[in-house]
């Protein structure tokens, strides 16, 4: 599916730098591959970099072949320059290979999507009062953190992580309520996948992905690869930054959101660069990769023999680019969400400034990782794409780097406008 560049002889090589496109004597190199008609995506990646970009890649797959692989910018500042085997955490597009592996377990009747999570894991109380799978993909189970303390490390220590929540009662009845559940999501998932294979997700995700497509992609990043990891750097607010509805109720002691934030065992920048906290699964939040691999995993969605290859068939695609919940006001995002089953569907909020948004194609899927990090198939195009930084832009959805990204990716397709919250021809 993600063929050789070779193999199509109408590749142009990009060996640049970004002083044109830069306000400042920052100018870093950018290297990679596009085909002609793709020039719009590259100067967009390019012009990044005057947005606070500093290390980044992209990738673009459309009918069969990487159409835009490109890199560039600094793993760390002052450090080495990103090559085209750099990796860096991309946050909750992890979401994209959990989601993943949950349904190929579903194919294979392991588990099931409306049978009660008690049925499998009897001890969480979410299930013992009707939390269902598809309640837990789409968002509304009701546990989107939890209210008890945790230890210091808590992401880091999977059975721990079990333990809380099996203890936590749900925040509202599961099924009613639409609530991003930005870390939990991972946990449960992940224990459920332990429970029907005997298996971590991220090592049955080797297994059966990454090893049978050649993926350079990790939860649960192995030792081996660290040295080419680039760390993840925070976002620094500016004084003209809008203030999003997160960070606000964040601040509001037993809310959700402060719960979600706060309530992390001290699970920090340090900690989540460090090497335990990258080796550790926590299936939502630390997957490590590149845009080159995660856009050939979504790419599988559309090429029916390689999806059929890895256990997956279109019951899976129809699933994933359908809606499974959708509100005006998450309990959690405090926006507008819409998620199909595990993954998320394209969102405009841009009428809120306190509120992101992840606006992709009309039947599009895929998940954004904080601070800006993305991945997304489109079968309707016949295109997937990723994108992966190291420089944490604002918010928790997109900021302008990203949707630019995806702006350029449907105007070079020759779609005109984004109508009724999605990208349309």
């Amino acid at each position: 599916m993600t063929q050789d560049k070779t193999s199509r002889p109408t590749w142009v090589p990009l060996h640049t730098d970004t002083r044109a496109a830069s306000s400042t004597s920052y100018a870093p190199l950018i290297d990679g591959f596009f085909a002609p008609g793709y020039e719009r995506v590259v100067e967009t990646f390019v012009s990044n970099f005057s947005r606070g970009e500093l290390g980044a890649s992209f990738c673009l797959i459309a009918d069969g072949y990487r159409v835009v692989d490109i890199w560039g910018g600094d793993i760390s500042v002052g450090g080495d320059s990103w090559d085209s085997d750099t990796l860096s955490i991309f946050y909750s597009c992890s979401k994209i290979i959990t989601a993943i592996v949950i349904h190929r377990l579903v194919e294979t009747g392991e588990l099931k999507l409306d049978e009660p999570l008690s049925a499998i894991w009897p001890e969480l109380k979410a299930g013992q009062v009707g939390g269902t799978l598809r309640m837990a993909l789409s968002h509304t189970l009701g546990l989107p953190a939890l209210e008890r303390k945790l230890k210091d490390g808590a992401y880091n220590d999977h059975d721990y992580m079990k333990a809380q929540l099996e203890q936590q009662e749900p925040l509202w009845p599961p099924g009613t309520r639409v609530g991003y559940h930005p870390l939990t999501y991972g946990f449960i998932l992940g224990e459920l996948v332990r429970r029907v294979t005997g298996t971590t997700l991220g090592r049955y995700f080797q297994e059966h992905f990454a090893n049978a497509l050649g993926l350079d992609l990790y939860i649960g990043l192995p030792s081996t690869e660290y040295g080419r990891y680039a760390p993840s750097r925070g976002y620094r607010m500016e004084r003209e930054d809008p203030r999003k509805h997160v960070a606000l109720a964040s601040q509001i002691i037993g809310s959700v959101q402060n719960l979600w934030l706060f309530n992390a065992g001290r699970w920090k920048l340090d900690t989540i660069n460090s090497f335990e906290g990258l080796n550790a699964e926590i299936p939502a939040a630390n997957g490590v990769g590149n845009a080159r691999s995660l856009a050939a995993l979504l790419a599988i969605f559309l090429d029916r023999k390689q999806l059929e290859s890895v256990g997956l068939s279109e019951d899976s695609a129809a699933l994933l680019e359908t809606v499974a919940s959708a509100t005006q006001r998450d309990a959690t995002l405090l926006a507008r969400s819409r998620f199909s089953s595990g993954l998320m569907l394209s969102t405009d909020n841009r009428d809120d400034l306190g509120a992101d948004s992840f606006i992709i194609g009309r039947r599009a899927f895929g998940h954004v990782g904080m601070g800006g990090s993305f991945g997304f198939c489109d079968r309707e195009l016949g295109i997937s794409a990723a994108y992966v930084m190291n420089q944490q832009g604002h918010g928790i959805l997109l900021n302008e780097r990203g949707q630019g990204l995806i702006d350029a990716c449907y105007e070079c397709a020759g779609f005109s406008q984004i109508r009724a919250g999605a990208w349309h021809p």
